[in-house]
C-alpha cells in the first residue's frame, strides 16, 4: 500500500491539493485550520481603514512570519534544554566514573 496520498486543504478560501504520508495527514489538517485562524484574526485586527489596504498576500506574510517565528523559538528552547542534558550527563558520567568502582 501507497504511505502517500492526495489531500486537498483549504486555506484562504482557495483548494490546495498536497501529497503527503498517510501519517502526517492529521498535522496537515490541523496546520490549514490554524492557519485560516490566523488569518482571520489578523483580517480583523487590521481593518481597511488604513490608507494602504492589506491584501491575502500581506495577511499569509504575517502568518507565515509568525508561525515561522514559532518555530524558530521552539527550536532555540530545544537547543538550550539540549545543551542542558548533555552538561547534566557530562556531570553524571564523571561522577559516576570518580565514585562507582
Amino acid at each position: 500500500m501507497d504511505e502517500h496520498l492526495i489531500i486537498n486543504l483549504r486555506v484562504a478560501d482557495k483548494r490546495y491539493p498536497l501529497r503527503i504520508k498517510r501519517k502526517d495527514e492529521e498535522v496537515y489538517r490541523k496546520a490549514a485550520i490554524e492557519i485560516d485562524y490566523k488569518l482571520g484574526q489578523y483580517k480583523s485586527y487590521f481593518t481597511d481603514d488604513s490608507p494602504q489596504a492589506l491584501q491575502d498576500i500581506d495577511y499569509m506574510a504575517m502568518t507565515a512570519i509568525q508561525a515561522v517565528a514559532d518555530k524558530v523559538e521552539c527550536q532555540l528552547r530545544t537547543d538550550a534544554f539540549e545543551a542542558k542534558i548533555e552538561g547534566l550527563t557530562r556531570e553524571l558520567e564523571s561522577y559516576l566514573r570518580s565514585h562507582v568502582k
